[in-house]
């Protein structure tokens, strides 16, 4: 779901190896600029001989210009990634990845606690380190961390309901400072014992108490990142990558239809907090009792109802789409959102693609699959941390 650039040192690199790296990116540069214009050239030249409209002089020319400027940066990039690809395999020293204050490497047979060296705190890659500022309970079943700290300022939230990232997390046993360099923990770790991701949506992004807050459900048998959550306390560190995410509620529809378990409990609040008070609509969230609901800041005109489970399994529950079925077939303007469970929410699609609404304003998102097997981590002795020789 993600694709994250690697971070990691790199060795002094020599001035002649400099000189001709700067010579390869001049050379990509410029051929990826002929290329960019040469393609929009072809493809301005195919669209006028099928009857497309003729770009005035000045328009052409503006076209030209942007497509030779996309092409320098694409090659650009792609010359970046190679270089370091190459230069993390020829210019980095295999020591770097048995030493005890590297990025990533293991430090002590403990858990990662406290605030980061600063050398560690902030990166300038995929991952970005923060620092757990306290733990809340929202409900029985959820638990909130609220993060901050220095890392906050590496975050760049994109606006929507729906932000998610993805957090990393390693075993404990192993003493891992982040951020977790994945290239060298590959080659000293077993393939078990590597740090594992996984994806969360942002519940708030606060920039002025600078905080983010993100929800775990609670559950059994408990994955690395409910064990994570379960353990956590003020001062430890969270990992996570930079968001995604794109639904943005329709301000100007007619009705908003919401549902989802508790894995969408955090978009779907906080697509209801972007919404203008005089919206309505209807909202429904499953959960499995009356203890595991929460407050919200509802919209005026918006009616939330909750649907309790009790003892019934998540992934089997029709609960959701029951309460769709007894509703009278919307129409208009109406901008459908459900998240949850794959094999629940692939039965709502079915569902709402007969109602008479644009099917651009339906979002349909799977957040979880019951058929995946929890990963646990594997116990470490003490003073084995696990490095294997290679």
């Amino acid at each position: 779901m993600s694709h994250h650039k690697k971070c990691r040192k790199s060795a002094a690199m020599p001035l002649s190896l400099a000189a001709e790296h700067a010579r390869v990116f001049e050379a990509a540069v410029e051929a990826g600029r002929r290329a960019g214009r040469k393609a929009a050239k072809r493809k301005l030249k195919r669209a006028a001989r099928h009857g497309g409209t003729k770009l005035s002089k000045a328009l052409r020319k503006a076209v030209l210009r942007d497509a030779q400027k996309a092409g320098g940066r694409a090659a650009y990039a792609a010359a970046t990634k190679a270089v370091r690809k190459a230069g993390s395999r020829l210019a980095v020293p295999r020591e770097r990845y048995q030493a005890t204050d590297a990025i990533g490497a293991p430090v002590a047979s403990g858990p990662a606690r406290g605030p980061a060296p600063e050398s560690t705190q902030r990166m300038s890659g995929s991952q970005i380190v923060m620092e757990v500022l306290r733990v809340e309970r929202p409900s029985r079943s959820m638990l909130r961390i609220v993060a901050g700290g220095e890392g906050f300022d590496d975050f760049e939230s994109n606006g929507a309901a729906d932000q998610h990232v993805k957090l990393h997390f390693a075993n404990p046993a192993l003493g891992l400072l982040p951020p977790y360099d994945m290239r060298a923990l590959r080659k000293s770790l077993r393939r078990e014992d590597l740090p594992v991701s996984r994806s969360y949506t942002i519940r708030r992004h606060d920039p002025v108490a600078r905080e983010l807050s993100i929800d775990f459900f609670i559950h059994e048998p408990a994955g690395p990142a409910a064990a994570w959550a379960a353990d956590a306390k003020p001062g430890d560190l969270l990992v996570l990558s930079k968001p995604k995410g794109k639904f943005r509620p329709d301000p100007k529809a007619e009705q908003h239809l919401y549902v989802g378990d508790e894995s969408a409990i955090p978009a779907i609040s906080a697509a209801l907090e972007m919404l203008p008070r005089t919206a309505a609509g209807q909202v429904f969230l499953q959960v499995e009792g009356a203890e595991d609901e929460q407050e919200f800041d509802l919209p005026l005109n918006v009616q939330l109802t909750w649907l309790h489970r009790d003892g019934e399994p998540a992934a089997t529950s029709t609960l959701l789409l029951d309460a769709l079925r007894g509703l009278p077939a919307p129409h208009g303007r109406v901008e459908f959102l459900a998240l949850g469970e794959r094999s629940s929410v692939r039965d709502i699609r079915k569902l709402v693609s007969h109602w008479d609404i644009e099917q651009r304003r339906i979002e349909v998102s799977s957040y979880w699959t019951a058929r995946h097997t929890k990963r646990t981590w594997r116990e470490v002795p003490a003073g084995v941390p696990g490095i294997e020789s290679r």
